[in-house]
């Protein structure tokens, strides 16, 4: 083989490439640097958006429509409630139509059940026109036992789990991922998908910890709604949270004086048996 025959069989199947994701709990933000990392050294042009950085999804929507079919789209979320997060699906919804275009949806769990996600991701990316080369479940720790000894998901992701991201992203960069169907992504028992189907974040929240705040510790330092990825967070002139509020709680474990307060103890063992019902395998898991 000559060295310019060589050399095409190193190009990429596609130049340019958007990752587009939210992370609450920085999860999802370490797979889509992996990502990009693997991407870059491929020599593909990597265009990322960061939902909760109030990042400009008109421009990166701009680019993946100028792009047609030379460009893959890798967009995450966490798990939350069986279902990704609606701000990543309300993304996907406004993605232009394409005929030839790639696409990825990855999601991070905390290990009780990774529910009907990556199945609805794949579905609305595949109604939208996009071929679904590829798909991603990765483990990673529980957002919500941040308190506890022992949590699910602790060290996660690991060095395995970047691993088996940088392989999935070479074989779809060079075109050796095919794709895949959306049955591939349907893992879930039968059985339970149709309560998972149902379930949702805002029918979760009168079970979520309810939050107070103790007006003697605030001293409005703003940081609960810096870090909070949904601008949920108002000051009246306390902290106030509105009803788009995602219950992701970083507002409790990121405020410097404790000042917002909420019991997680009957948590740990609601999470542990969720966990165990499903005892879901494997953990991580590509999709090619």
């Amino acid at each position: 083989m000559n060295d310019k025959a060589q050399g095409d069989n190193m190009k990429p199947a596609f130049r340019n490439a958007a990752i587009v994701y939210c992370s609450p709990a920085e999860s999802t933000r370490h797979v889509a640097e992996v990502i990009r990392n693997t991407l870059k050294e491929l020599d593909v042009q990597v265009e990322v958006l960061d939902m909760a950085k109030r990042g400009d999804s008109a421009s990166v929507l701009s680019k993946i429509k100028a792009a047609c079919e030379d460009i893959c789209l890798f967009i995450g979320s966490p798990v939350y409630v069986n279902h990704a997060l609606p701000r990543v699906t309300a993304f996907i919804s406004e993605l232009p139509e394409s005929a030839r275009a790639k696409a990825v949806p990855f999601v991070t769990w905390g290990g009780a059940c990774s529910g009907v996600a990556l199945w609805e991701m794949g579905k609305m990316l595949l109604e939208k026109g996009y071929q679904v080369a590829g798909a991603a479940k990765v483990m990673a720790l529980h957002s919500m036992m941040w308190r506890f000894d022992k949590p699910i998901g602790e060290g996660r992701p690991n060095a395995e789990d970047d691993q088996m991201i940088r392989d999935m992203v070479t074989k779809v960069a060079k075109g050796e991922a095919k794709g895949i169907a959306l049955s591939d992504l349907a893992y879930q028992p039968e059985s339970a998908r149709e309560e998972m189907e149902k379930s949702s974040l805002a029918m979760a929240k009168s079970h979520m910890p309810q939050r107070t705040v103790n007006e003697e510790r605030c001293t409005q330092c703003n940081i609960c709604a810096d870090v909070c990825p949904v601008e949920a967070v108002a000051f009246s002139p306390y902290p106030e949270f509105g009803d788009h509020c995602i219950s992701c709680f970083n507002c409790v474990r990121e405020c410097p004086e404790d000042a917002i307060e909420a019991d997680f103890s009957p948590l740990d063992a609601r999470i542990r048996a969720k966990a165990k019902q499903f005892d879901e395998q494997p953990l991580s898991q590509i999709f090619l």
